[in-house]
């Protein structure tokens, strides 16, 4: 009974958590139409737009031709929608920051991997009606089996999850040391610069690629791309092994790290007052 009890609190504060944050969003309609939508397809209509071309003269890059590279730029614009998750839990930290709710938060019967899964649930929700339907206007232009549609989500969760561990890292930094949110958003911009994420990764010069094969962000962004036009788990599991790997283990890694080290430097920094 104790057990159950202890699930429906921590239940009950991930869904406040949400709500709270749904409705906060929901009040700023212009920019979240503009960072759950346009911006996003602003940011892959022209590769779309130059790949048509150069496919007029070249039949292929890689796995991509004029026929399949609708799944490419498609699949680019629902990853910029998940990625959009780091920016939401350093928005949703700092807002209980600004608010005088975070210390309130922390120090109440209240824990802290509710308000990261509360973020989360939140994040997912405003991004759904976009990232929906884009998904079912890929799955209609470029068909695909239950089984793999399912895989698809699951990896897409995944991903999410690793993302997720990023934005935990921002928003502590965001209350505790606001000066480093500038210091690491450089490296993370060259990870999202060297991923291929609106362009094929055969597109760019062997000095590029070496770049990206180092870059954890390639393997996150493709994996879901090669299930989707293989459309065979067998096949997608056999032939990118050590992609699936690499997914999983971030996904895991990522979100633990995260809380481990927002709870480090919450505990001994604590909330910069302005």
């Amino acid at each position: 009974m104790r057990l159950l009890v202890g699930i429906k609190a921590n239940i009950s504060q991930i869904f406040a958590v949400a709500e709270k944050n749904v409705k906060l969003e929901s009040r700023l309609k212009i920019r979240l139409i503009f960072q759950s939508i346009i911006q996003p397809i602003l940011a892959v209509i022209l590769p779309l737009i130059i790949m048509g071309k150069i496919f007029t003269l070249a039949a292929e890059f890689g796995a991509w031709n004029s026929e399949n590279f609708i799944v490419f730029q498609f699949t680019a614009y629902q990853m910029l929608l998940l990625y959009r998750i780091i920016a939401r839990i350093q928005g949703g930290i700092a807002r209980e920051k600004g608010q005088n709710t975070l210390t309130l938060l922390v120090i109440a019967p209240f824990r802290r991997i509710n308000l990261l899964f509360g973020i989360f649930i939140s994040h997912l929700i405003l991004i759904s009606i976009p990232f929906m339907f884009f998904f079912i206007l890929c799955y209609i232009l470029y068909p695909v089996s239950l089984v793999t549609l399912f895989f698809i989500f699951f990896t897409y969760f995944l991903i999410s999850l690793f993302f997720s561990g990023i934005g935990l890292v921002f928003g502590i930094f965001i209350i505790s040391k606001p000066y480093l949110v500038t210091f690491v958003s450089v490296p993370l911009t060259f990870l999202l610069m060297f991923s291929c994420l609106t362009m094929p990764f055969e597109f760019f010069p062997e000095s590029f690629q070496n770049i990206a094969r180092l870059n954890p962000f390639y393997y996150l962004f493709n994996i879901a791309r090669y299930i989707w036009i293989e459309d065979n788990i067998i096949i997608s599991i056999t032939t990118h092994p050590f992609t699936l790997l690499i997914v999983l283990s971030l996904a895991i890694s990522s979100p633990l790290i995260g809380i481990k080290f927002f709870n480090y430097f919450f505990d001994k920094y604590g909330v910069i007052i302005y």
